[in-house]
């Protein structure tokens, strides 16, 4: 089976802060650091590609580990983050104003985001593109993929057969990784969340 490592980009100064969404913010100092975590921690498997999304945190959390592999980072246009319409930008204080946001913080499936897109509209994008993606490979590659939180618990989520309403039930932390072994269009998780040191709380 296709092995897949996705890791959510390292911090920002947005992180637990506010909702990035498609705002284009790099990663802060920590961030950086966390990247090469991620990348010593990787750097000994067989790795046949690295995918990023198009925002600048996700490649910037992918170079170390480029480097260390000699392997370019791929663009992936469909990995890039939800688009959250008018929440973007909003501090976390200003959303829970919005009764939207505990909508889509209790139930996705039902939520409507301001300007953006729904969950059903990102699931569907983010799995098609996984699909098609692996499908370039042999069934025994590896590939890393960078991404963002919410785009990885839409893959985890559809991949094992998780329902929508649950996806909020997912934690992904910054520069954690995900690891799940894909047959068909069913996968089977094999690691979640892992963050560098562990944190087991």
């Amino acid at each position: 089976m296709i092995k897949i490592l996705l890791i959510r980009h390292g911090d920002t100064d947005y992180v637990n802060e506010a909702l990035a969404g498609r705002i284009d913010s790099p990663l802060n100092a920590e961030g950086l650091v966390q990247s090469q975590r991620v990348a010593k921690a990787l750097k000994h498997l067989s790795i046949n590609a690295i995918y990023a999304s198009p925002l600048k945190r996700t490649q910037q959390t992918a170079q170390p580990l480029a480097k260390f592999l000699r392997l370019d980072v791929k663009i992936n246009h469909e990995l890039n983050q939800v688009n959250f319409g008018d929440w973007q930008g909003l501090s976390f204080d200003e959303l829970i104003q919005d009764p939207n946001w505990k909508i889509f913080q209790e139930n996705p499936a039902l939520a409507k985001i301001p300007g953006g897109e729904d969950g059903i509209m990102v699931r569907e994008r983010v799995s098609t593109a996984i699909l098609k993606l692996i499908n370039q490979y042999p069934r025994d590659a590896v590939i890393a993929i960078f991404s963002h939180g919410s785009i990885i618990r839409h893959t985890i989520s559809h991949l094992i057969g998780l329902s929508l309403e649950n996806l909020n039930q997912i934690r992904i932390a910054p520069a954690s990784i995900t690891t799940l072994a894909i047959s068909g269009n069913k996968g089977k998780l094999l690691h979640l969340n892992q963050e560098l040191p562990v944190n087991w709380l």
